[in-house]
């Protein structure tokens, strides 16, 4: 509580300090036509290449520089599908088997050598074909890519698509030419003229070709920054990573269609994004809510984007210093730390008055993320004992946990999708609640399940458990503490072990963790994305981490992902949402509500629950920065 108090006072003596502002690296003769929005990342960046991206974070940052066929109204709610890259929505035919789809004309990728240099040694660019796309699925199957997101999205759906993995198989890592290999499912008619065959209905797929990881892909970047022209399979060789430096690696080789281009990657200090000179017309959104209005979030309607030229991102390892750096002026918006909540946000969800006085911000609204503590069902403790993991689930305080570490900023799961998606209202999970005397009759029947495995004899406590917690900070030892409360009121023992995310996430992918803290972020508005984890040939396919296996569960997951909207699709769904509640793979924790603050000359932020890339209608009033800096 002491450490607490001299936080306070450290954020109070930072407040009154404010004119003295001054944002991070800004000229006192900022130019507003270079307006720069700066911001800081708490994780790492894990994947700047799209068909490898699998977290939220790498997905926000790629939305700036990738774009797929389609994206999300920006202010628009409910949410709705508008054409990105695509003219219009597609042709579907009767059978729901072929979709075709026209790309807009005159789309340019982003300037690089890939394409050659021009007479003034410039790097040159060309326009995006529907090639680029048939390329980025090649990329998706092709064995030697760890695609662990996209590839189960699409791999038994899309015509041709397993069977070209299989062939893949048989090339050397560094043999390019398997993308000459033709893929009947995802084929051009013509240069703008994109068609997908499909083996059954999948009512989701315009949804899936949201997502960044089918932005198109140039064949000259695979063939330039990824090959050499040294001898060896198929005429390319790869250039070993060991002789190759990382930065020029990561940030050549990052090529898209979006209004940003990575002009500086340093994974774990400093990222930059600068403004894609050959981004086409783009215009801000003109029709929006009363509330978008009132909000000033129309002010810019029909104006050209990106507004902001460009995008600064400092790591920070933990909250506190980020925190420390949006006070001072030095970023344009951040959450709030756990430890600084009551002085910044006061009863009835009120700014306090000493930063409503400097003009910032509060939005707050709840994502479709769910957190949980996954378990590894291979695990021969918590696999072996259905009635251990519902304990365990029993014996959690959620209302106390969101409380004390997220200052009431969540409200439980009650299953195992997001709580607006269809069918959730109706599957609540019956060990979602805090029951002790339940906890301890399931841990006794959770010990004869054990000792019948073998796992312990009669006599003996229940084995100890490690948890693997993300992140090294201190909400993260909090995290990892609170858990150990938590699990001591049925008499079992709770190690943990902090991890940065990477590191977290290699150890998820080589099933070496036994608990680990984890969350989904949907991809869609549909059930089915967070379903499909639980999905039994997604083990390999690394989608399902938590190792789960029911056949039933397969069976109906089979069934309800080629069903369009229906009273009798979201019977299966809860159905489905039941059978995980009872087997319980996962301690479900927590829906986020999240509380961002935003500087007063920071405009036009509007959180999306699904979309990525809104950062190009964000808009900097850089006098009022520089004003507001006291120079």
């Amino acid at each position: 509580m002491k450490w607490f108090y001299i936080v306070s006072l450290a954020v109070a003596g930072l407040l009154a300090a404010a004119p003295l502002w001054l944002p991070l690296g800004q000229s006192r003769r900022e130019d507003p036509s270079q307006a720069v929005y700066y911001d800081t990342l708490l994780a790492k960046v894990r994947s700047i290449d799209p068909a490898t991206n699998t977290d939220n974070m790498s997905a926000g940052l790629q939305g700036h520089i990738y774009e797929g066929l389609y994206a999300y109204e920006f202010l628009k709610r409910p949410i709705e599908l508008m054409p990105r890259l695509a003219a219009d929505m597609p042709q579907i035919s009767d059978d729901h088997l072929v979709y075709t789809f026209r790309i807009k004309s005159g789309l340019k990728f982003g300037r690089n050598p890939c394409f050659g240099i021009g007479p003034d040694g410039q790097p040159l660019t060309r326009t995006v074909t529907a090639e680029d796309f048939v390329l980025a699925f090649k990329r998706i199957a092709d064995f030697h890519v760890e695609s662990t997101l996209a590839m189960p999205l699409v791999l038994e759906r899309i015509e041709g698509l397993k069977e070209y993995r299989d062939i893949t198989r048989t090339f050397e890592r560094g043999d390019f030419s398997r993308y000459d290999r033709p893929l009947s499912g995802v084929q051009a008619l013509d240069e703008l003229t994109l068609q997908i065959r499909l083996v059954k209905p999948f009512p989701q797929l315009v949804y899936v070709l949201a997502m960044t990881n089918f932005a198109p892909i140039p064949r000259e970047m695979i063939d330039y920054h990824l090959a050499s022209q040294d001898d060896g399979p198929g005429g390319r060789k790869p250039i070993p990573m060991s002789k190759r430096d990382p930065e020029v690696r990561d940030k050549a080789a990052v090529v898209g269609t979006g209004p940003y281009y990575l002009s500086k990657f340093d994974r774990g200090s400093e990222i930059e994004l600068r403004a894609n000179k050959d981004f086409r017309e783009e215009f801000y959104p003109d029709q929006g809510s009363e509330e978008d209005r009132a909000a000033g979030l129309l002010d810019d309607a029909g104006k050209r984007v990106p507004f902001i030229k460009v995008r600064k991102y400092v790591y920070s390892q933990e909250s506190y210093p980020a925190w420390m750096l949006f006070v001072t002026g030095q970023v344009d918006a951040s959450g709030i730390p756990r430890d600084v909540f009551g002085q910044v946000i006061q009863p009835g969800v009120k700014l306090s008055e000493e930063f409503h006085k400097r003009g910032i911000r509060l939005l707050t609204y709840t994502g479709p993320t769910v957190y949980w503590l996954a378990f590894n069902l291979q695990d021969p403790v918590v696999g072996k004992s259905k009635s251990l993991r519902q304990a365990l689930q029993l014996a959690f305080n959620m209302d106390e946990y969101i409380e004390t570490l997220y200052n009431g900023r969540g409200i439980r799961a009650m299953t195992y999708c997001s709580s607006d998606l269809e069918g959730a209202a109706q599957a609540p999970s019956p060990y979602a609640r805090f029951d002790v005397q339940a906890a301890l009759a399931k841990a006794r029947q959770a010990r004869a399940e054990l000792v019948a495995a073998g796992v312990m004899k009669p006599d003996e406590d229940l084995p100890a458990l490690t948890l693997d917690v993300d992140g090294r900070d201190e909400p993260a030892r909090r995290m990892g503490e609170y858990c150990i409360q938590q699990f001591a009121r049925i008499g079992l023992k709770l190690n943990i072990k902090l991890n940065d995310w990477p590191t977290l996430q290699q150890k998820v992918d080589k099933k070496q963790c036994q608990l680990y803290t984890m969350g989904w972020g949907p991809d869609y508005p549909d059930p089915e994305s967070f379903l499909q984890l639980y999905y039994s040939p997604n083990i390999q396919r690394g989608t399902n981490q938590t190792n789960y296996v029911n056949p039933e569960f397969d069976r109906l997951y089979e069934q309800v992902r080629v069903m369009p909207p229906s009273p009798q699709r979201t019977e299966i769904y809860v159905r489905m949402l039941n059978m995980l509640n009872e087997d319980c793979p996962n301690l479900l924790l927590t829906q986020p509500i999240y509380y961002v603050l935003a500087q007063p000359w920071v405009h036009n932020l509007k959180p999306h629950p699904y979309g990525v890339g809104n950062g190009r209608y964000t808009r900097i009033d850089v006098e009022l920065r520089r004003r507001m800096g006291g120079l």
